[in-house]
């Protein structure tokens, strides 16, 4: 199903490490809006809402949910999604093992390179240069998230004044590492790991172009990770995610959102996995919905064709999956024909936008639940906006909430190898290391219960 050597998402690392609005891709429910539409919006202050049967009446016509008490409160737009420059990265995602030796496809005339390094070599220039033209023939996730590891290095050329890659100094190298520990953003050690992993490779490059001398990668250390050194322990417990689930189906039934919300928190699929799923991968019947790799069109699993399998869903899970179809959901195709499950009015919904989603309504305002940090809905700046809601503390992406499912699975004696490594699609060893939050003692008593039940 993987490769044992993976380590936890890395082709989503475009994703989890582009957390930040400024690597978000514009929402297309911005734009052309329908003017029979009112514009949803979410209540951060827990205050009174018109309710509704989740209940899908299969007899009657579903109407799409609307929020009436919304006016004059402190709201999230849930449809808007608009670009902003701050920056901030919320999880801690290991260096990706990519080729070792560059391809020849630089040559793919994206630019002519020997111009540019015939003479100084400006930073912004090349690092431009070296991710057009993908010299190392690896994935567009990983090319996104070199770009999000290499922004550190362009900021950090910046700060220091270094406009030509040519000028760079041994004792650059130190500074760099030391400026990298000072960013709230890159707490995780394995984070750090991650950029300077990048910066490696992308100083390999200068070296086979003549922009620094060779052997100036070496300068580089990364730093060791001990045994779980590098694990991120950021998760969304299953109570948790039930809970949100639960308010969405009294206060948001059969929207993007409680359909967002309950296929990640049932079955622990990546982000690029829900962007993936088309209409007909759903069967209403049998209960299950298809992940299948369709990287001619855009959409590629995690692990290619190895990662295609049937997810099975619950009753619940399909009565909220039907509900959105039959009132919600926009009757359109992307750019490649295909009918996505998730929409916007112009095709396919964005995993920025997922992303925005998974930010918004794990804010605990955001269900009517006190602030655990004492900010206020009115002031706190992450009650604002969608682009805002990152910045809550308690607020998560949508990889937490895959961690808190596998470690669900895991703390209730579900096999690992048989059952989560299948569903989840992720190697055993993997999940070990990187996915289960669950104690030594919970996993000793779901053991014993497992054994028990035979």
């Amino acid at each position: 199903m993987t490769d044992p050597t993976e380590t936890p998402d890395d082709a989503d690392d475009a994703d989890q490490l582009a957390e930040a609005p400024d690597q978000l891709q514009e929402d297309p429910d911005q734009s052309n809006t329908d003017p029979n539409s009112k514009s949803r919006e979410l209540r951060t202050d827990g205050g009174t809402v018109a309710t509704g049967s989740a209940n899908l009446d299969q007899s009657t016509r579903i109407e799409t949910p609307e929020n009436p008490a919304n006016q004059g409160t402190p709201s999230v737009d849930t449809t808007s999604a608009p670009q902003t420059g701050s920056s901030h990265d919320r999880t801690a995602t290991p260096p990706t093992n990519d080729p070792e030796e560059p391809t020849n496809s630089e040559s793919n005339g994206v630019r002519d390179g020997d111009e540019l390094f015939s003479g100084p070599a400006p930073v912004n220039d090349v690092l431009d240069f070296y991710l057009e033209t993908n010299p190392w023939g690896v994935s567009q996730g990983t090319i996104s998230s070199y770009r999000s590891r290499l922004g550190h290095f362009r900021q950090f050329c910046a700060e220091e004044d270094i406009e030509n890659l040519r000028e760079l100094q041994p004792s650059h190298m130190d500074e760099y590492h030391n400026y990298l520990r000072k960013q709230p953003q890159l707490e995780a050690r394995s984070s750090i790991k991650g950029c300077l992993s990048a910066l490696r490779k992308f100083i390999r490059y200068c070296e086979r172009r003549g922009v620094v001398d060779g052997g100036f990668h070496k300068l580089i250390i990364l730093p060791t990770l001990s045994n779980g050194g590098g694990k991120d322990e950021t998760w969304l417990s299953h109570d948790d995610a039930k809970e949100i689930i639960d308010y969405l189906g009294k206060f948001e039934p059969f929207s993007k959102a409680h359909v967002i919300w309950t296929l990640l928190a049932e079955t622990g699929i990546r982000q690029s996995t829900l962007y993936a799923f088309d209409l007909d991968d759903y069967d209403a019947t049998d209960r299950y919905i298809e992940a299948v790799n369709r990287e001619d069109t855009g959409t590629r699993l995690k692990n290619g064709a190895k990662g295609e399998r049937e997810i099975t869903i619950s009753s619940e899970a399909a009565q909220v999956l039907d509900g959105y179809i039959q009132a919600n959901r926009n009757a359109v195709t992307d750019e490649y024909g295909r009918e996505p499950l998730l929409t916007t009015k112009n095709g396919r919904l964005q995993k920025s936008t997922i992303r925005k989603y998974a930010y918004a309504w794990s804010r605990p305002c955001a269900i009517g639940k006190d602030c655990p940090v004492g900010e206020h809905p009115e002031t706190c700046e992450a009650a604002q906006t969608n682009n805002d809601a990152y910045k809550c503390p308690e607020s998560v992406s949508p990889h937490p909430i895959r961690r808190g499912y596998i470690t669900h699975l895991r703390a209730n004696g579900v096999p690992t190898e048989d059952v989560i490594s299948k569903r989840c699609d992720a190697n055993p060893d993997t999940i070990e290391q990187w996915y289960d939050m669950s104690t030594k003692a919970e996993r000793r008593e779901a053991r014993r219960a497992f054994v028990e039940d035979l």
